[in-house]
């Protein structure tokens, strides 16, 4: 529609302009070292598109050229390569299809086909680590492109799938600069500190990634629940946590006040034998919005006993819900936690009725 309108606003301003034109076609003189041209005011116009039309030509034949170039007159060379892009395309499918020993050989013969060669390599390595040759998938991510963000990730994802995160989390520390515009790297950085157990340095990485934008705004909420409860619990199991601590008050307010960093505290506070305070803390923080996303977690803490507040919290979501089988799933372990085998097994009952899949 825009097009249609343009060439109407043409044809119009043509209509307009032409005659005065032809009958005022106007006079140029344009004198330069010692030569001088005269032409009329349209002539102008007209040896303008001329000279733009030949630059536009010229230029679309300098792209053939340099096409040209690439390509080959010598049979067994042009040969090799078609033969590569053959080879391509069957393995890609084979990649698909999960024939991962058939995808990896395809693959490599595709690289005598000089084009997307670091691509080439990538689905390769993949593909002969999923066939079980993780030597020769090694081999492959490091014959990759240096100094590329995507490089980087394969190499420190291979090493997170043969279960070596310290050696990934040492790469992708040397790389980390790359996140700010590969936020995929970052992620991986992350995956790769808990992985390793490296709570302390991954609590540090916190503000770098919120700096950052490694996670858009609907993916950092859930991934809180993959971090804190984790952390926070591990770091009270191995040393002790405190509140007070330098790298829990470096983060920000918001982050120490959410409801999954609020799960990791409580806890922490539960293994450090104070169940009352633990219990306290869930009450305050947990919202039935949070359920599905904390009963990860929560159904790991020990509260023993100081279940009471928690349950006359939950029965009144049950009120408002009485479908939501994770409403039922919290009730039960509540009275797991209380020892109380038979009302633990009639809130299982309804949990299998609502949400069969947390009884899995």
């Amino acid at each position: 529609m825009s097009k249609l309108l343009i060439l109407t606003a043409v044809l119009i301003l043509a209509m307009l302009l032409g005659p005065v034109f032809i009958n005022n076609p106007g006079y140029i003189k344009i004198v330069a070292a010692g030569y001088t041209i005269e032409m009329t005011l349209l002539g102008l116009f007209v040896a303008i598109v001329a000279v733009v039309l030949v630059l536009k030509i010229c230029l679309i034949l300098l792209r053939k050229l340099a096409y040209w170039q690439q390509l080959s007159l010598n049979f067994f060379r042009s040969r090799r390569q078609r033969k590569g892009r053959e080879s391509f395309a069957i393995g890609l499918q084979a990649y698909a299809r999960q024939q991962w020993r058939l995808a990896g050989e395809e693959l490599q013969h595709a690289l005598l086909d000089p084009q997307y060669v670091n691509e080439k390599r990538m689905l390769a390595s993949y593909a002969s680590f999923y066939a079980g040759n993780s030597e020769h998938a090694n081999e492959l991510a490091a014959a990759l492109t240096a100094d590329e963000s995507s490089t980087t990730f394969v190499q420190a994802d291979l090493m997170l799938q043969q279960n070596k995160p310290a050696q990934a989390c040492r790469l992708l520390a040397a790389h980390l600069d790359a996140a700010k515009t590969d936020p995929a790297l970052g992620q991986l950085y992350l995956q790769a500190l808990k992985q390793a157990g490296q709570w302390q340095t991954l609590l540090q990485t916190i503000p770098l990634s919120l700096t950052q934008q490694w996670f858009g705004k609907t993916e950092w909420p859930l991934q809180r629940y993959a971090i804190y409860p984790a952390a926070l619990s591990q770091l009270s199991a191995q040393q002790g946590f405190s509140e007070e601590s330098e790298i829990w008050q470096a983060l920000p307010s918001k982050e120490r006040k959410s409801a999954a960093a609020m799960l990791g505290l409580a806890w922490a506070q539960a293994q450090a034998g104070q169940c009352e305070r633990a219990e306290q803390r869930l009450v305050q923080a947990l919202t039935l919005e949070d359920l599905p996303a904390a009963w990860p977690y929560l159904k790991q803490i020990p509260l023993n006993n100081s279940v009471l507040k928690l349950r006359k919290e939950v029965q009144h979501w049950l009120r408002s819900s009485p479908s939501n089988g994770y409403i039922y799933a919290v009730l039960a372990y509540l009275a797991e936690q209380e020892g109380d085998r038979e009302q633990a097994s009639m809130a299982w009952q309804k949990v299998r009725q609502y949400n069969p899949e947390l009884c899995r």
